[in-house]
């Protein structure tokens, strides 16, 4: 289970995110919906530990990260919403520099995200769509059971877009959590639990 106490984080006197708390369960997929600007990124960032909180705690089952950031390695694998993959090298090779020393064999990722044909491409020649998956992919190094995703099929076509929300769907039915911000209105109505970020403030809206 993932718990969300209090978190606060501000730019100079600007408040971003002003005790912000909520909680996930194994199977559930909760959207954070709001403008663009509103702190969400921030808030995601802070969950996958990339950016610190400057109050506040993220427990996951039950073990405070705050108190120690290797959890956050262990616990989430993180999907920007900016493309993370480097153009210049293959596929083959973000997944190895994403896999390194986690502990596992790529090629059930592979499988998993039908790579295969792609391996050898630079990123740089991929579509849209097939970065995306394969961001994802990098994102599942070690099998995390919280995903964390910006954005996940933002400027992608429809086709693109469902396949990534049908998996999506099968990740949290195995029990994972996934934590998504969106603007999409499928991946919303999917989601268990929706809440609202608006003046640095999450509400929930179902």
């Amino acid at each position: 289970m993932l718990e969300v106490g209090h978190i606060t984080r501000s730019y100079g006197r600007k408040a971003v995110l002003r005790g912000v708390s909520f909680n996930a369960r194994p199977g559930e997929m909760v959207a954070i919906i709001g403008r663009n600007g509103c702190g969400k990124s921030t808030l995601l960032r802070i969950l996958a530990g990339v950016d610190p909180m400057q109050k506040g705690r993220v427990t996951f089952w039950g073990r405070e990260a705050s108190s120690d950031r290797r959890l956050f390695s262990k616990y989430t694998g993180f999907l920007p919403q900016d493309d993370p993959l480097l153009d210049e090298l293959t596929v083959k090779d973000n997944l190895s520099l994403w896999m390194k020393d986690k502990g596992e064999d790529y090629r059930e990722i592979i499988r998993e995200f039908d790579l295969e044909p792609i391996l050898g491409q630079k990123v740089s020649t991929l579509s849209g769509g097939m970065k995306r998956r394969t961001a994802i992919a990098c994102a599942c190094a070690g099998r995390p059971p919280v995903l964390i995703m910006d954005e996940p099929t933002s400027s992608l076509d429809i086709y693109y877009k469902k396949e990534i929300r049908d998996w999506m769907q099968s990740f949290i039915r195995g029990n994972g959590i996934i934590i998504a911000s969106t603007h999409d209105e499928a991946e919303i109505a999917e989601s268990s639990r929706v809440y609202l970020m608006e003046d640095g403030i999450l509400r929930p809206v179902r």
